[in-house]
C-alpha cells in the first residue's frame, strides 16, 4: 500500500513539473519577433518581443544580423524606462516608475550598449551614429 501511494506521488509530481515547463513563445523565429516588435508602437511589448528573439533564436545567427533588433530593444528600453508608453491616440500616456526600476531598465540597456561596443567593427556607419545617439539618451536618462 505505501509502494502504491509512493507510485502515484511520484506520477502526480511528474505531471505537474511537465505541465509548467512548457511555456508559449510570444513568436517562433527570430524574423517573426522582430516583425511584431516593428508592428507595435509599445515599448514593453517591443522589448518582449526582441528580448524573446534574440535568447531563443540568435544562437546560430550571424552577429551582423542581431544588431538592428539590439538597437531597436535598447531603443525602447531606455524610453520605457523614462516613462514612454508608446501608446498613441487622443491622449499620450507617459508613466513614472520606481526609482528601483528605472535603474534596473537603464542597466538592461547598458548591457547591451556595451555588448554592441565590443562588436563595434561589425556595425555600419549608420549603426555606429545609432549607437552613439543611444549612449546619449541613455545617459541622460540617469
Amino acid at each position: 500500500m505505501k509502494v502504491y501511494k509512493l507510485f502515484i506521488a511520484i506520477v502526480l509530481v511528474s505531471f505537474a513539473v511537465h505541465g509548467e515547463t512548457k511555456t508559449k513563445l510570444p513568436c517562433n523565429s527570430l524574423i517573426e519577433c522582430e516583425k511584431k516588435a516593428d508592428l507595435t508602437s509599445i515599448h514593453r511589448k517591443k522589448i518582449t518581443f526582441l528580448s524573446t528573439g534574440i535568447e531563443e533564436f540568435s544562437k546560430d545567427v550571424n552577429l551582423q544580423l542581431l544588431i538592428p533588433i539590439y538597437l531597436k530593444k535598447i531603443r525602447s528600453i531606455i524610453l520605457e524606462a523614462n516613462g514612454e508608453t508608446g501608446y498613441t491616440g487622443e491622449i499620450v500616456l507617459k508613466v513614472s516608475h520606481k526609482p528601483e526600476y528605472k535603474v534596473t531598465q537603464l542597466k538592461k540597456a547598458e548591457e547591451d550598449l556595451l555588448f554592441l561596443e565590443k562588436n563595434i567593427s561589425l556595425c555600419s556607419e549608420d549603426q555606429k551614429k545609432q549607437i552613439e545617439e543611444l549612449k546619449t539618451l541613455h545617459h541622460n536618462s540617469q
